[in-house]
């Protein structure tokens, strides 16, 4: 895989009726009461179809989610523990390896190719390869625009994503990047997700 970078986001009223004399509630008067208050559809549980849609929502949450690093690691000129612990819930393995590296040989560099005010990368799906309720492997497209001087054009990239819930701290979903690149010859990687 090549470094991710180059050089390197009810209100409701209660009426009271009154009835009878003087105002008074009378035996008749109703109070109107709330309709039982609901919870908002989680927006990254498990469907039980897997589809572009639903995996370009998780990959929108997760690019903000390492846009946070990349501007606390500008913000703070170094990879601190915080990062590190953020990176943790993003990514695991190989991968959470080599998005350290990137991030500490990028710090050596002074942060070249960084804009200023980065934004997030945005990742957006170009084919499901493989899906399951435990491991989701795609193709992608990948626009760093927002984040880097260097990369003006959307690479093709690809991503496996593993199911893995209490993530830690900056990532709303449950899931997890253990694939996030491209091999040298632009070709297909092998499933990550085939054996989970």
């Amino acid at each position: 895989m090549r470094r991710w970078m180059a050089g390197g986001w009810i209100v409701f009223g209660l009426v009271l009726a009154s009835c009878g004399s003087g105002g008074d509630l009378g035996p008749s008067a109703t109070v109107p009461t709330a309709p039982p208050a609901t919870a908002a559809p989680d927006p990254f549980a498990v469907p039980d179809v897997i589809d572009e849609a639903y995996v370009n929502r998780v990959l929108a949450a997760l690019d903000a989610a390492l846009g946070d690093v990349v501007r606390l690691v500008l913000r703070e000129k170094a990879v601190t523990p915080e990062a590190v612990e953020r990176l943790g819930a993003i990514y695991e393995g190989v991968v959470l390896q080599l998005r350290e590296a990137s991030l500490r040989d990028d710090q050596r560099g002074g942060f070249a190719g960084y804009r200023t005010s980065p934004g997030n990368r945005a990742t957006t799906t170009t084919d499901l390869i493989n899906t399951g309720s435990a491991c989701v492997f795609a193709a992608v497209e990948v626009d760093y625009s927002a984040v880097s001087t260097e990369i003006d054009e959307v690479q093709m990239q690809w991503i496996a994503l593993r199911h893995r819930p209490s993530l830690g701290p900056g990532n709303p979903t449950p899931w997890v990047f253990i694939y996030d690149g491209f091999q040298q010859d632009l070709t297909e990687p092998e499933d990550p997700c085939r054996d989970l």
